[in-house]
């Protein structure tokens, strides 16, 4: 049975990390966007018409698909006043509470971004300036915030992670 946890924390782990590479894609590509613009803007007098569109539509990008990695990791900010003070069973618990809290707001929120992702597609929706399609970066929302949604209830299954220090590195998935 354990095998399989491992098993199942690797592929987790893998899928999250290509995810996570996409993301940072994301924030490259919105960086060369910015760097270009502003060069277009002060070299030929032009600007990009559609740079704060389409940076914004890849902000909203790496953040959802970087956060099933965050997760995966124990990467993200917790507050762990209570949770830190306690062992055994009661940490057990406040674990499991946490986790539980967040697949409530995933599963919520991934409702209400199907929903938008199906009536962005029915109507072909497009932003303003440069007409960019709007529904993959849509269906990308909805998509990363199922898979930390997913991630969330495995980890709710497995040991609850060490308390990490600040300046220690996050523990990898499964541990």
């Amino acid at each position: 049975m354990e095998r399989l946890a491992a098993g199942i924390d690797r592929v987790m782990l893998l899928v999250t990390r290509v995810l996570a590479a996409l993301g940072a894609a994301c924030v490259a590509g919105m960086a060369t966007l910015v760097v270009l613009a502003v060069i277009m803007r002060y070299a030929f007098g032009a600007p990009f018409a559609f740079t704060e569109e389409l940076a914004g539509l890849l902000m909203v990008s790496s953040v959802f698909l970087g956060l099933p990695f965050v997760l995966a990791t124990h990467a993200h900010i917790r507050v762990g006043l209570v949770y830190e003070r306690t062992g055994g069973w009661l940490r057990r618990t406040f674990w499991v509470l946490g986790q539980l809290v967040f697949v409530t707001f995933a599963a919520i929120f991934f409702r209400d971004a199907l929903a938008d992702a199906r009536f962005t597609l029915m109507l072909n929706l497009r932003s303003e300036v440069a007409r960019i399609q709007l529904a993959p970066f849509v269906i990308c929302m909805a998509a990363g915030v199922a898979l930390a949604g997913l991630v969330a209830a495995w980890q709710m299954l497995r040991p609850p992670p060490e308390t990490v220090a600040m300046t220690d590195t996050p523990p990898e998935f499964g541990e």
